[in-house]
């Protein structure tokens, strides 16, 4: 994996060098920087060696008359098929990396090169006989890519950083995102919280015409675009092992590299099969990585047994990591390396785990995408549950949220919220109903904390990034559409955005199976019950994968890859809340109400309310805004 970065109209030697070094945890073994006089550009380069170790993976990277650049972070999983095929049409190669093959596929097929691409990859290519600066990110965004374009310049890079660098922009809060960050824990995709600081969306390319500065963005895939090809039309069975063929296909693909690999290994059922389907494909023990809590009040989080059983299976060289909950965790420095507010707590679970593989290997493959693609989560059952509750008489419906309301929250479990949550929003429309099981912060505590009560311009509407991603799905099941939604927002933004930057932070590469766009085309192209069917989740997956499934994985719990917030909070909440959220410095930021602050804190501390997460998300933006905005 690697750091890339590039400026346009300002080719200053220091600045991408800048640019590049804050990177450097991205891409520890190799650097490169090129610069173009001529076109007034930059482009620049960190490397992670993972295949062709050699100096012929060297970026940026040039095809033979030095006409097209390449600047690339990511990995081509069928970058040898494309090879032969291109060998075939008189291309010749002088190295053995997929970078290469990427300027050839280029010279090839032009701007579509993309589409015939399998991998995760984030690019900037610069083609000075056209005068065009190409920008591209994967099908599901695992690798980042961010972009500024103003006063005449155009900066990208693989992290926010990389661009504040350049030293050519003056941060400035984007009160929108801010507000979307309140709701979800995270700032949704092409947003940012710096204003005018963007995110190129996942699945897109953006073409930035040299001579008019003009930019073109461009979708080149799409689920539902997918529809009528071959896809969805088979009986449950066929549906089954054509899952199995592909997600077979996906792991050996991604098992590729010249460098040792491992796996992330959880109790649920998405790691352990990648765990069995590697132990298949590999003369060696694989190498498998889990997160054991130790302390009090932690059995709903743990899954050391469910782990222990899936490496005794497959004869795995198991490793642990221990995280004692009683302790107060070094987690705020890690905003380092998101950039920005980061509400979501288990970004240091993946810390840990990635820290500890690390030491074992250079590649892990992940199970992230399981949940959103087989409906793994509660809210999806609670889908189901929706069409039953709304024939509920309105008095029944209002009398069942006042009983909720009775109840003070369980601080071991967010069943109770969120039930409180679902009840309220059944008599909604689905964007509404959608959120309503996802969100933090309702709108009207939004209100009541800011300052400025909303967004500058803005909107205040939580449902409407969901909203867009429902109307513009082109699957025709509802289920079907909540997942495509869930992938769009929730798994690229939240979980594949802690992904990379916490494995990025100690060099390690993840990679992620089930987002072969192959296996998502196929799964959400068939019938919702595939996935759920009479409350019980993952059913297809299940189906394919029984012989690599201990019994006891199959039928466990869902406990899930979560950090145990609220029950850490409740032993180091005032220790942490009085050491980096005061009332001086809230009043001094001007942005957040310190006496509805106050209320959020008394309501968790008498526990009245579990506000673990709204409390924990607000300290996160006061460390941020401290560091980039002081």
């Amino acid at each position: 994996m690697c750091g890339i970065a590039g400026i346009v109209n300002y080719p200053d030697r220091e600045a991408i060098v800048r640019m590049t070094s804050v990177q450097a945890h991205r891409g520890p073994d190799d650097h490169g920087v090129q610069i173009f006089p001529e076109e007034r550009i930059a482009l620049g380069h960190r490397r992670l060696s993972i295949i062709d170790l050699t100096a012929g993976g060297h970026q940026p990277m040039s095809n033979d008359d030095g006409s097209i650049w390449l600047t690339f972070n990511g990995e081509i999983y069928n970058y040898l098929e494309l090879r032969a095929s291109l060998e075939k049409m008189g291309h010749r190669f002088k190295s053995r990396s997929d970078t290469e093959v990427l300027l050839r596929m280029y010279e090839q097929y032009g701007f579509d090169f993309v589409k015939q691409l399998n991998g995760m990859f984030a690019l900037g290519l610069l083609d000075r006989r056209q005068n065009k600066l190409l920008l591209a990110r994967d099908h599901f965004g695992i690798k980042p890519l961010y972009y500024l374009q103003q006063n005449g310049r155009f900066l990208f890079a693989s992290e926010i950083k990389g661009l504040l660098a350049a030293n050519v922009y003056t941060p400035e809060v984007n009160s929108q995102a801010l507000y979307d960050y309140l709701t979800y824990l995270y700032v949704p995709c092409p947003e940012t919280i710096f204003r005018g600081i963007l995110q190129l969306p996942p699945a897109h390319i953006l073409k930035l015409d040299l001579k008019t500065s003009k930019t073109e963005l461009t979708r080149y895939w799409s689920v539902g675009s997918r529809v009528g090809n071959g896809n969805g039309k088979h009986d449950f069975e066929e549906a089954s092992q054509k899952l199995r063929t592909l997600l077979t296909d996906a792991t050996r693909r991604q098992m590729i590299s010249d460098v040792p690999l491992g796996v992330f290994l959880s109790g649920g059922v998405d790691s352990p099969i990648l765990t069995g389907l590697m132990a298949q494909a590999s003369a060696k023990p694989v190498k498998t990585f889990t997160v054991v809590f130790e302390g009090k009040n932690v059995q709903l989080y743990n899954e050391q047994n469910e782990a222990r059983a899936v490496a005794h299976k497959f004869g795995t060289e198991h490793y642990e990591t221990s995280v004692d909950i009683s302790e107060p965790l070094e987690m705020l420095s890690l905003i380092d390396h998101f950039d920005q507010p980061f509400g979501n707590p288990t970004f240091y679970l993946m810390y840990l785990i990635s820290k500890a593989a690390r030491s074992e290997v250079t590649v892990a493959l992940s199970g992230a995408g399981g949940d959103e693609l087989f409906a793994g989560y509660p809210r999806y059952r609670a889908m189901g549950l929706a069409k039953w509750v709304r024939w509920m008489p309105q008095p029944v419906l209002a009398g069942t949220n006042s009983a909720l309301n009775i109840f003070s929250d369980d601080f071991r479990s967010p069943t109770l919220r969120r039930a409180r949550q679902f009840v309220a929003g059944v008599d909604h429309d689905f964007a509404k109903e959608f959120v309503n099981w996802t969100y933090f912060l309702k709108d009207d505590q939004k209100r009541a904390l800011l300052l400025s009560g909303s967004p500058n311009g803005g909107t205040l509407a939580s449902e409407r990034i969901v909203r867009k991603f429902l109307d513009e799905s082109g699957l025709e099941e509802q289920g079907n559409r909540a997942l495509q939604a869930d992938i769009q927002t929730f798994l690229v933004d939240n979980i594949l955005e802690y992904t990379d930057k916490m494995s990025m932070a100690v060099s390690l590469e993840v990679r992620v199976p089930f987002l072969d766009h192959r296996v998502v085309e196929h799964t959400l192209t068939t019938p919702f019950q595939y996935k759920l069917k009479s409350g019980s989740a993952k059913v297809m997956l299940k189906k394919a994968f029984s012989d690599l499934l201990p019994q006891s994985n199959a039928r466990a719990r869902k406990k899930g890859f979560n950090f145990p917030l609220a029950v850490w909070m409740r032993d180091n909440f005032d220790s942490y809340f009085e050491d980096q959220m005061n009332e001086q410095s809230v009043r001094r930021g001007g942005i957040f109400d310190w006496n509805y602050i106050q209320l959020l804190r008394d309501q968790h501390r008498n526990g009245k309310s579990d506000n673990s997460y709204p409390l924990f998300s607000l300290i996160m933006f006061d460390v941020w805004f401290k560091k980039y905005m002081n």
